[in-house]
C-alpha cells in the first residue's frame, strides 16, 4: 500500500495527470466543433482516435520519455474502454446516475492506465 501511495506522488504520474487532462480538453473541444459538421458517431470515433494518439504521443515524449510499444498501447486503450463501460454500467445498476458513475470510474481507470503504461508499455 506505502508503495501504491509512493507512486501516484511520483512525478511522472502527476504529468500523466496533467497531459491527460489536457489531452481529454483538447479532444473534447474538437468533438464539439465536428459535431456541428459530421454525424454523432463519426465525430466521437475520431475525437477517441485523436485522444489515443495525442495520449501516446505525450505519455512518449512527456511523461515517461521512451520508447513505447503502439501496439500495446491500441490493446491498453480496448482494455480502458470495455472497463469503463462495466464500471459505469455497473455503478448505475444502483441507482447511481450515468454522470456520477463516470466521476466515480474516473481515478479507477487513471491508476489503471498510468500502471500499466509505466510497467508495461514504456518500461525502461
Amino acid at each position: 500500500m506505502n508503495n501504491f501511495i509512493i507512486l501516484l506522488k511520483s512525478n511522472s504520474f502527476i504529468k500523466f495527470v496533467i497531459f491527460g487532462g489536457f489531452i481529454t480538453l483538447l479532444s473534447n473541444g474538437f468533438l464539439l466543433l465536428m459535431l456541428f459538421i459530421l454525424p454523432l458517431s463519426i465525430s466521437t470515433f475520431i475525437s477517441q482516435i485523436l485522444h489515443a494518439y495525442l495520449g501516446y504521443l505525450a505519455n512518449k515524449y512527456g511523461v515517461f520519455k521512451r520508447k513505447g510499444k503502439p501496439i500495446a498501447y491500441i490493446f491498453l486503450v480496448l482494455a480502458s474502454w470495455l472497463i469503463q463501460w462495466t464500471l459505469i454500467k455497473s455503478i448505475t445498476s444502483f441507482g447511481v446516475s450515468s454522470s456520477l458513475a463516470v466521476l466515480i470510474a474516473i481515478p479507477f481507470l487513471a491508476t489503471f492506465s498510468f500502471i500499466n503504461q509505466k510497467y508495461f508499455i514504456f518500461r525502461k
